[in-house]
C-alpha cells in the first residue's frame, strides 16, 4: 500500500507495480527525455529502442493504477536528437502511439508557450545556404492529454472554480437557477481549454531538469476536482506534489533520486 501525500524514493516500475487498481485519479508528469541530461542517479542515454520499451512499462502501470474515468496529462518534447542512438526522433508521436496501443483515448494536445523562452544554440543548419540536407528543428514541448475508458468523469466533485447560484425567471414564467461566476474564473477557465498554454520558466535549477509550476498547476486545475488524488511518477523537485497541495487535492510522487525527494520534500514542507 502507497502512503498518500508524500513523495516515495525508489523505481517508479516498482512503486507503480505496489499500487492498486484504478485507484488514481489523475496523472501529470514530465518523464525523462533520454536527452542524456546529467541526472545524479539516473542514466538519461539509453539506446532509444531501449528507452521506449521502458516508457510503454511505465504508461502500461499508470494505465492500470488510474481509475477509469482518469486522465493523464504528459509533458514531452516534439522531437529530439539522439545522435548516434537513434538519430532524430517525433517523440511526442512515439508516445501518444503507445499510450494508443495500451488503451488511452485522446482528449486533447496542449502546446506549450514559454513567456521567458531560453533560445536555443543551434548551429546545426544541415547543408549551408542548400536544399540538400537542411536541419529543420523544433525545440519545443507539448502536453498529450488522455483518458483512462470514460472520457467524462462518472463521480463529480468540488470545481476549482467558485460559484453563486441566483434564482432567474425566464420569458414563459419559468423559474430556473443561474450559476454565476466571476470574471477572472471564466478567463482562467477559458484560457485552459485553448490548447495553447503559456507558463513562466522556473529559474531555479533545483534539480538537472526544471519543470515549471505552471504546467502542472494548469493540467490539475482542468482535469481535477478538490481532493482528487494526483500521482506524478517522476516527481523531480517535487513540483506537481506541490501544485497539487496548493489547489487542494492529495498526492503521490515517485523518485529515483533520494536528494532529489529531500529538496522535494522541503518544498512543500516551506509551502506548508
Amino acid at each position: 500500500m502507497i502512503e498518500i501525500n508524500k513523495i516515495h524514493a525508489g523505481d517508479c516500475l516498482e512503486l507503480l507495480k505496489q499500487m492498486e487498481d484504478n485507484s488514481v485519479d489523475v496523472i501529470v508528469s514530465s518523464p525523462p527525455y533520454n536527452v542524456n541530461i546529467g541526472y545524479d542517479v539516473y542514466k538519461d542515454d539509453m539506446p532509444m529502442d531501449s528507452y521506449l520499451k521502458w516508457c510503454k512499462e511505465w504508461i502500461s502501470e499508470s494505465f492500470r493504477v488510474l481509475k477509469d474515468d482518469g486522465r493523464i496529462a504528459l509533458n514531452v518534447p516534439n522531437e529530439i536528437n539522439a545522435k548516434e542512438r537513434g538519430g532524430r526522433v517525433f517523440m511526442a508521436s512515439e508516445y501518444w502511439q503507445m499510450m494508443k496501443e495500451i488503451g488511452f483515448g485522446f482528449f486533447g494536445l496542449v502546446d506549450l508557450e514559454e513567456q521567458s523562452p531560453h533560445r536555443p544554440k543551434n548551429s546545426a543548419w544541415g547543408s549551408w545556404m542548400s536544399a540538400s540536407s537542411p536541419y529543420v528543428y523544433n525545440p519545443k514541448e507539448c502536453i498529450i492529454l488522455a483518458y483512462k475508458k470514460n472520457y467524462i468523469r462518472n463521480n463529480k466533485g468540488i470545481s476549482e472554480w467558485n460559484y453563486t447560484e441566483v434564482d432567474t425567471v425566464n420569458e414563459k414564467g419559468i423559474k430556473r437557477v443561474k450559476r454565476i461566476y466571476k470574471d477572472e474564473d471564466k478567463k482562467d477557465f477559458m484560457e485552459l481549454v485553448f490548447g495553447r498554454w503559456k507558463y513562466l520558466s522556473d529559474t531555479r535549477s533545483l534539480t538537472k531538469a526544471t519543470f515549471s509550476l505552471d504546467i502542472p498547476l494548469k493540467a490539475i486545475k482542468i482535469l481535477s476536482y478538490k481532493s482528487d488524488l494526483i500521482l506524478d511518477p517522476f516527481s523531480g523537485s517535487g513540483t506537481t506534489a506541490l501544485a497539487a497541495k496548493m489547489l487542494g487535492r492529495n498526492f503521490i510522487g515517485f523518485e529515483l533520486s533520494k536528494e532529489y525527494v529531500r529538496i522535494a520534500n522541503e518544498r512543500i514542507e516551506e509551502y506548508t
